[in-house]
């Protein structure tokens, strides 16, 4: 503020009576460092290893996708014939071979559970909406993603708590580098003091009440006090009403049944594939028909479409001449083209249900005649080769696709020519893997080159007869057998609400950290972070994967050799699931064995940090210490009323030393050293409530 004042005039100067304030800093911001479906804002790719603030599921969904699709569920239908009538039974089984991806469904268990903003660091993606530097992951082989997310999350100062959902299901992974990753995240939480790791147990033993997994983490997990503090392990997993994500196109259904009708669902649904008019055959002629003269002529919608880029009359393009455009030309040839993708859509169709009925074939007979089986599906690869091999029908229906959508909204001549004919992927190159003849400028006198659609007939004879040998020799196969799934909502919608009841029956498994990452917000918000997130109940679980009683629990909480506490959660009657425990790691440590007084002042210190940053470079003196107790004393006031300080009176409750003298010697401030020192009586939890029960004599 300037004292002298030297033009005469009006002066206007703000005296500063109020003290500066702290605010309190978020306490439940967990970071979920996993594998995601995509990370895609504006472009694909945009978030990966990039730490995201979200707010919602909604949120989620939007930037990172949903569950990867389950493939491997066993669906069975039995029918019996009994003198009571004719019932069904439906067995649904987990599957086999579960996808290891649980971010999705740990964002959701942690929402449903009281959770808010968070951060997510997507590490690797399991979907195909992704940039050309990413590649689908289909397993996760090794943490070394996982540590590089968490070196990511080092550099984002507001998160507050750190979690791996997918950490349990790294493939092959030991004790080792399971917890040797929480040890870094451990390390990190040290470095940085504003953060607190919550730790999974690689697995759980439900069979055993002294569970391994306990002496594992215990055995591996850092030992140094500075470091087990920032961290609390809960147990066990849990099992959760959470629904799979699945792909009904690739749950194959099996259907027992008295009454063997397997073969003829089959026969019914090749009179399509076989059908004179509409069928394969049929469909494939009206792309390419070859003569047996010689040289061979050749017709369809293939050549037609060639005949268009070639011919010089009005309409054509004249690629062998001087190219010219003008809006009736591409018209021309984009009605050709229409003509032929929808007989090359139709050719896939026909396909895809030629599969079903081989695929359905194969597990019909498979039980019966392993022979007939193989057969099947070797006619069933030969013929697919047609279609999936390099350069075949499949890739070039996708780029002719692709080129349509081009020619449709381009309009310069230049790029026309180059989408037509001369870039790497165009109409003249794509038509030329499915059909390559010379000469080009007239229908006659063509010969053949290359023709992809020639083996196809002989192909689908061999195929259909494998498929027909079929007949006669089921005993005892339905007719849903071999079904996919998908495929039986519009064959019989009454069996296929059921399935779909059984398969959201299914409980999902879950490490419990993302539940627990809820239960931590939720008590922030309510309560307090002072406040033990104990004795609370989980919601979307059903039960712990390991019923855990006092006698197990006592092993648990107080571990009298190192001190690592794990905290359990238990199902009590009538009370539900409920967290049973919140001890830190550091178990045995009087002063940081409880979570919420080692969070609260996680809390307590970065909010003051903050907060004293204003009086960096100010003078060190009286006057600038006196503000700077004044600001950390009414913040500490406001704790205390809110109940996270025990006492009477503040002065009981905390105190704040600043001054030469009683924090700071003259070389201090010399050094430039502000020291301040505060104190506080954190609340603990009662953890052991003791009644004492005696007899009283009488005395009247």
């Amino acid at each position: 503020m300037a004292t002298t004042y030297k033009t005469p005039g009006v002066y206007v100067e703000e005296i500063v009576k109020f003290p500066p304030s702290v605010a309190q800093v978020e306490t439940a911001i967990p970071a979920f460092i996993g594998y995601t479906e995509k990370a895609t804002n504006k472009i694909n790719g945009d978030l990966k290893l990039k730490p995201t603030r979200i707010t919602s599921l909604l949120e989620y969904e939007r930037f990172f996708g949903f569950a990867k699709p389950e493939t491997t569920i066993s669906v069975t239908i039995n029918d019996v014939s009994t003198d009571n009538g004719d019932t069904r039974s439906i067995v649904v089984d987990q599957p086999t071979s579960k996808q290891p991806f649980l971010m999705y469904y740990s964002l959701q268990l942690f929402f449903a559970n009281g959770g808010g903003p968070c951060y997510i660091i997507s590490v690797g993606r399991y979907g195909n909406d992704l940039d050309e530097e990413d590649a689908p992951v289909t397993t996760i082989n090794s943490i070394a993603k996982l540590a590089e997310g968490l070196t990511e999350l080092e550099k984002v100062d507001e998160p507050t708590l750190i979690l791996f959902p997918d950490a349990t299901k790294v493939s092959g992974i030991d004790k080792a580098n399971f917890y040797g990753l929480y040890n870094s995240a451990l390390m990190q939480c040290q470095n940085l003091q504003d953060r607190f790791t919550i730790i999974d147990t690689l697995s759980y033993d439900e069979s055993s009440p002294t569970d391994p997994n306990i002496d594992d983490l215990r055995g591996v997990i850092s030992a140094e006090k500075d470091t087990v503090k920032y961290g609390a392990a809960y147990y066990p997993h849990l099992e959760t009403i959470l629904d799979y994500a699945f792909d009904s196109s690739k749950i194959i259904l099996k259907h027992y049944s008295y009454t063997a009708k397997a073969y003829d669902k089959i026969a019914e649904g090749l009179i399509s594939i076989e059908s004179p008019t509409l069928g394969i055959d049929a469909t494939v002629a009206k792309l390419i028909s070859v003569t047996a003269t010689v040289p061979p002529d050749i017709s369809g919608q293939i050549s037609d479409l060639f005949l268009q880029m070639y011919s010089n009359d009005a309409t054509g393009f004249d690629l062998g001449g001087t190219f010219v455009s003008n809006p009736a030309k591409k018209t021309a040839f984009l009605n050709k083209l229409n003509v032929l993708l929808t007989s090359l859509e139709s050719l896939s169709l026909l396909r895809n249900s030629l599969n079903d009925e081989a695929n359905a074939a194969i597990s019909t007979i498979s039980d019966e005649d392993m022979v007939i089986a193989n057969n099947i599906t070797s006619a069933l690869t030969t013929f697919n080769s047609n279609f999936t091999t390099a350069n075949k029908i499949d890739s070039v229906y996708k780029n002719l696709k692709t080129l349509k959508k081009k020619i449709q909204d381009e309009n310069a001549v230049a790029k026309l020519l180059k989408i037509v004919s001369t870039d790497a992927v165009s109409f003249d190159k794509e038509l030329k893997k499915l059909v390559d003849y010379t000469p080009l400028t007239t229908q006659t006198a063509i010969t053949v080159v290359t023709n992809n659609f020639s083996t196809i007939k002989a192909d689908l004879l061999a195929l259909l007869n494998a498929i027909k040998s079929v007949s006669g020799k089921d005993v005892n196969n339905g007719a849903l057998n071999g079904r996919k799934l998908s495929t039986l909502e519009t064959i019989d919608n009454a069996t296929f609400n059921k399935i779909l009841t059984e398969i959201y029956n299914l409980p999902i498994i879950l490490p419990p950290s993302a539940a627990i990452a809820g239960v931590y917000a939720r008590v922030d918000k309510d309560r307090g972070v002072w406040k033990a997130p104990a004795n609370v109940s989980l919601n979307y679980v059903i039960k712990p994967t390991v019923k855990i009683t006092n006698t197990i629990q006592d092993n648990l909480n107080v571990d009298t050799v190192a001190g690592k506490s794990i905290n359990a959660i238990r199902t009590f009657t009538g009370k539900g699931t409920l967290v049973w425990g919140s001890r830190t790691l550091a178990g045995n440590d009087s002063e940081w064995r409880y979570v919420p007084v080692r969070r609260f002042f996680n809390m307590a210190e970065e909010s003051i940090k903050k907060a004293t940053e204003q009086f960096v470079f100010e003078p060190n003196d009286a006057n600038t210490w006196i503000r700077v107790r004044a600001m950390i004393e009414n913040f500490l006031i406001l704790q205390w009323r809110a109940g996270a300080l025990a006492g009477a009176k503040p002065e009981q409750a905390f105190y704040v030393r600043i001054g030469l003298g009683q924090t700071m010697s003259a070389m201090d401030i010399l050094d430039g050293k502000m020291i301040i020192e505060i104190g506080m009586a954190v609340v603990r939890p009662a953890e052991f409530i003791i009644l004492r029960f005696s007899h009283k004599m009488q005395e009247s």
